[in-house]
């Protein structure tokens, strides 16, 4: 027994010795790295919030959120397009990504869903203004809509949440989860992260990008908090609330898609009634940059009719 704990000791001194060796987390994301760093940023009641907002000042306004893992530079080929057709753009960071604080609360649909509202808030955009979401962002600007029609011009979700979203049991687990995010779940996301970004232009500084958002301390516990809360639960009741406003929606889609199901896009459509569903064939989850500008017309031949 005493041989039996001796060992026990060592290997957890071990483990505890590689979990700390192997902490990408060695950078602050404060007021002087930000000042480094350029860009606009907001205070809010959860923490500072990177965004940015571009276009002609009297241009209609379009929110694009992103998802879960890869923060503002998402949209980075969609945004000069629709500011070339005269809207004026905002896109952010979520809180755990990019530039954006990662504060100590629980990464749900509730945080991402005050974070847009307070942002939208205090960037005085008071008239209906058209969102786009991506994936989990799919599922925040669902909520916003279902909890606030009248701020919500027109509505386009791209491979966007509903439910059973799977997510690995050993993710959910306290402690092990910890463990397993940092000796290989950061690697495996950086991994996924390159697929999705395979043959796009510029992929190598995008995934320098990704990799360094990783560096800043809090990254892995926003990301183990959004996996464990509802953040990739049910938007069911959110979607039949939207469903319920008759409102103009457009669905993309990639049909090799193995993240967001066919069942899923099926439900989503069962849900939405006055749905445009485009399906983009030979492409995944990865759509928005695999097939930017096929993305970039539909999103454009959507809005554009519905301009005042």
């Amino acid at each position: 027994m005493k041989w039996f704990v001796m060992v026990l000791l060592i290997l957890v001194l071990l483990l505890v010795g590689v979990y700390l060796v192997l902490n990408p987390e060695k950078n602050d994301l404060d007021d002087s790295e930000r000042a480094r760093l350029s860009g606009t940023y907001l205070q809010l009641s959860d923490g500072v919030t990177h965004y940015r907002l571009d276009g002609p000042a009297g241009g209609r306004v379009v929110v694009l959120v992103h998802g879960g893992t890869v923060p503002i530079w998402t949209w980075d080929r969609q945004v000069p397009a629709l500011i070339d057709a005269g809207f004026r753009v905002l896109t952010y960071d979520k809180y755990g990504r990019g530039y954006s604080d990662r504060p100590e609360e629980t990464y749900d649909q509730e945080l991402y869903l005050r974070q847009l509202l307070e942002l939208a808030d205090r960037l005085s955009l008071t008239e209906p203004f058209d969102l786009v979401g991506l994936s989990l962002g799919g599922g925040t600007v669902i909520n916003f809509t279902a909890r606030h029609p009248e701020r919500v011009r027109s509505l386009v979700l791209i491979a966007p949440l509903i439910q059973n979203f799977k997510i690995s049991t050993l993710m959910r687990t306290p402690v092990l989860g910890e463990f397993m995010a940092r000796t290989v779940g950061i690697r495996v996301m950086t991994e996924r992260f390159v697929s999705l970004f395979d043959q796009v232009e510029n992929a190598d500084r995008y995934t320098s990008l990704f990799i360094e958002q990783t560096t800043y301390r809090g990254f892995q516990r926003s990301v183990l908090s959004m996996l464990r809360s509802d953040a990739v639960g049910d938007y069911r009741d959110a979607y039949r609330r939207v469903g319920d406003q008759e409102r103009e929606t457009l669905l993309i889609w990639g049909t090799e898609d193995t993240e967001v199901t066919r069942e899923m896009i099926e439900e989503v459509r069962e849900s939405l009634p006055r749905l445009r569903f485009e399906p983009i064939e030979g492409t995944g989850h990865g759509v928005v940059f695999q097939r930017p500008q096929r993305v970039t017309d539909l999103i454009l031949d959507f809005l554009q009719p519905h301009e005042d």
